[in-house]
């Protein structure tokens, strides 16, 4: 694949309880190329998190995406959270919902229009912010769910995870303690670059994998209150080979409440984990392109 190009954005500084009043947390925009600032209020706000390890601007399908938005008046938005990079281990989904919280009530009253729209699109982990944020908080319109996956399932695909003996070891050790770090040894030899808590690593944020229970499905996906569209990758290289990723996206469409799962929701086609194919990523933003004007109807 040929290096990215170079490409614009805006920056957006917004205070957050989790930084002192002189170092904010920052806000990326997308703008178009060769653009001239942007003046007023944006018209809607797609707020998009990443997975994780990574980062703003770390997943090349948002400048696709990005356009698409633009013929609709939606801006693009990322941020970065405390938890961004190799922070994740000793960070906790509870800590990225009050951080989004901030930046969403920022939003609100500084960058878009009354009666705008904000909503929140998930990549990977992103996806689990966005669950743990919808759970807690009531300020956007709609969700955006693009590779959702288990944790616990990815991790064991690793075959020096030896069927998961750190999250065996993190369950023992009461894995709630997010001050207890998981031995470099017990975890699979890619992540062993940053420390990880037990906490973390023992799955306490495990919404997607796939032998989850009836009723905690239905308190997961059944807590939801606004719309939400989930598009999995039809070709996700972190879902066990045995998981029917179809029938998963079922149960869970089947478990929102009545009207809450789009019909736009769907598997990508020949799309794997990021979306790095460039007609699985065109695939990608016309549904959501599609969902969001559902939104205003």
């Amino acid at each position: 694949m040929s290096p990215q190009p170079p490409f614009p954005v805006l920056i957006h500084p917004y205070p957050s309880s989790s930084s002192p009043p002189d170092r904010p947390f920052l806000a990326y925009e997308h703008l178009p190329p060769n653009p001239l600032p942007p003046s007023g209020k944006r018209k809607n706000i797609l707020l998009f998190l990443p997975g994780l390890g990574e980062g703003p601007l770390d997943i090349p399908y948002t400048r696709t995406l990005a356009p698409y938005l633009a013929e609709i008046n939606y801006s693009l938005f990322e941020t970065r959270l405390s938890s961004s990079y190799s922070a994740f281990g000793y960070s906790s989904l509870a800590q990225d919902a009050e951080e989004i919280a901030a930046l969403v009530r920022h939003l609100r009253a500084e960058v878009v229009e009354n009666g705008g729209k904000v909503v929140l699109m998930g990549h990977s982990t992103g996806c689990q912010d966005c669950v743990a944020y919808a759970h807690r908080h009531e300020g956007v319109d709609g969700l955006v769910l693009q590779g959702a996956v288990s944790d616990r399932e990815a991790i064991g695909m690793d075959a020096e995870d030896d069927g998961g003996k750190g999250v065996r070891w993190a369950l023992e050790v009461g894995g709630k303690g997010e001050g207890v770090m998981v031995p470099r040894e017990m975890l699979p030899g890619g992540w062993r670059g940053q420390p990880v808590s037990a906490y973390r690593w023992w799955g306490d944020d495990d919404f997607f994998s796939s032998d989850l229970g009836e009723e905690e499905v239905k308190r997961i996906w059944g807590g939801l209150k606004r719309p939400v569209l989930i598009l999995l990758s039809g070709e996700d290289e972190w879902v066990p080979k045995g998981v029917d990723v179809e029938g998963l996206l079922t149960t869970w469409m089947a478990a929102c409440g009545e009207g809450i799962a789009s019909e736009e929701s769907g598997l990508i086609p020949k799309a794997n984990h990021r979306v790095d194919g460039e007609e699985a990523q065109k695939w990608m933003a016309e549904r959501v392109v599609r969902f969001l004007k559902g939104l205003e109807r």
